[in-house]
């Protein structure tokens, strides 16, 4: 009887070992946590988890990362000398407006559409090449003229290739009159 509670006990430690597996786009902070609930899942299982954890993590980059959003920062099929390693990053629009973000691009050029649109409180996962990237974010209300909704937040910032991640917040405050 006790090595069947045992054995249910680990057959449910184990079926949630796959949302453990560390993927391309997770956050540093959803990497650290995974990283703690698999050593501790490590310990109560005496380390069987840990190859079940591998298993799926060999699985997801085989086909590719399954669970990872398609990242925005390009459109359509990059140029052959954009090729080389992205880092994972978070944009997040903490302002109370819709805003449309444009990456490496002039908002003012005739013709030019956003790269994303976010809506107040949404987050958007991004995957940007290494070296500087110029991002402007301009208010949606600003066309329908919404006096609350002015200015524009503009910031190059530059992104090493040795880093793990990035996470990049719009603030209200930050918006100036250009």
């Amino acid at each position: 009887m006790k090595r069947a509670i045992a054995l249910a006990a680990l057959a449910v430690a184990l079926s949630g070992c796959a949302s453990l597996a560390v993927r391309p786009c997770d956050s540093i902070a959803e990497r650290d946590g995974k990283y703690v609930s698999r050593f501790f899942l490590g310990v109560l299982t005496l380390g069987i988890s840990e190859a079940a954890i591998q298993q799926e993590q060999w699985l997801e980059a085989r086909e590719g990362w399954r669970f990872c959003p398609p990242p925005v920062g390009w459109h359509g099929t990059p140029s052959p000398t954009a090729a080389g390693p992205r880092t994972p990053g978070l944009l997040i629009n903490s302002t109370k407006w819709t805003v449309n973000v444009y990456l490496d691009s002039d908002p003012t050029a005739t013709g030019a559409i956003p790269s994303l649109t976010l809506r107040p409180g949404e987050g958007r996962r991004l995957a940007l090449l290494a070296g500087p990237h110029r991002i402007v974010a301009r208010p949606a209300g600003e066309l329908t003229g919404a006096p609350e909704a002015t200015g524009r937040y503009e910031r190059q910032i530059q992104i090493d290739p040795r880093d793990r991640g990035f996470r990049l917040q719009l603030l209200e405050g930050e918006f100036r009159e250009r």
